[in-house]
C-alpha cells in the first residue's frame, strides 16, 4: 500500500521511483540513489520525469548519520523524499528531517470502505474466474472485523478461503467439477483466519497501548 502510493504520488509529479528499504540499505545504497537522481536531473529536461521520487521503506531503522545524509538533497531538491514508518515518525526520525518534511497518518480503512474493496473483488473473481462467490451477512461482517483496517488482509483471507474451499472440494470423489459457485461461511473463515494475534512491539507505541488498555480495563 506505502510503496503504491509513492508510485501515485511520482507518476502525479512526473518523477521516477526509486526504492530503498532501510532493512537492507546502507550509506553506500544512499549515496548511489542521489547519483542517479543527481544525472536524471542535470540530464533531462522538467518535462520527461527528470524528478526522482526516492522512496525508503522503514526509515525509522536508519540512524541518524544515515538519515542526515537525505537532507542537502531534499533542500535543493535533488530528491523528493518519501519515507514510511510503523513507528512515530517524532520519536524515531531526525528533527532535521521532519522540519523539511509533512507527516501524514495513514489510518485504517473504515468497514464502508473495506466493503467497496471486498465486492469489486468478488466481481473480478466472477469475471476473471467465472465463479460465483456468495458471501452472507454474517460472513462479510466476519472478513471485515478479521481484516481489522487493513485492505490487503482482507483480500489475502478472501482468497485463503477459497483455495481452502477449493482443496475440500478437489478432496471429495463426489464433487461436482462443474460447479464454479463457491459459499464462504463464518465456519470456514474462522478455519482459515484461526486467532487474531495481538500487536505488541516490545516498548514502541502499541506496547504503551496495550498497557493502557490493561490499566483501565
Amino acid at each position: 500500500g506505502k510503496t503504491t502510493l509513492a508510485e501515485i504520488i511520482a507518476t502525479h509529479a512526473k518523477a521516477q521511483v526509486v526504492r530503498l528499504s532501510a532493512v537492507t540499505s546502507g550509506i553506500k545504497d544512499i549515496r548511489e540513489a542521489i547519483e542517479q537522481a543527481k544525472i536524471r536531473k542535470q540530464g533531462a529536461s522538467q518535462n520527461d520525469y527528470s524528478r526522482t521520487v526516492l522512496f525508503v521503506d522503514e526509515v525509522h531503522r536508519f540512524n541518524k548519520s544515515q538519515q542526515d545524509a537525505f537532507l542537502p538533497f531534499i533542500e535543493d531538491g535533488t530528491i523528493i523524499f518519501i519515507g514510511a514508518t510503523t513507528e512515530n515518525p517524532a520519536f524515531e526520525l531526525n528533527q532535521a528531517i521532519l522540519s523539511r518534511t509533512r507527516v501524514y497518518t495513514l489510518k485504517k480503512l473504515s468497514h464502508e470502505e473495506l466493503t467497496q474493496v471486498l465486492n469489486r473483488a468478488l466481481v473480478l473473481i466472477k469475471a476473471e474466474q467465472q465463479t460465483l462467490v456468495t458471501v452472507d451477512k454474517e460472513a462479510k461482517q466476519s472478513l471485515l472485523n478479521r481484516a481489522d483496517g487493513d485492505a490487503r488482509r482482507l483480500l489475502n483471507l478472501l482468497e485463503n478461503c477459497l483455495d481452502s474451499q477449493q482443496a475440500q472440494q478437489s478432496s471429495t470423489v463426489e464433487s461436482d467439477t462443474n460447479n464454479t459457485n463457491k459459499t464462504i461461511t463464518v465456519e470456514l473463515i474462522a478455519q482459515v483466519a484461526g486467532s487474531k494475534i495481538a500487536l505488541y512491539d516490545k516498548g514502541g507505541d502499541a506496547f504503551y497501548d496495550l498497557i493502557s488498555a490493561f490499566h483501565k480495563s
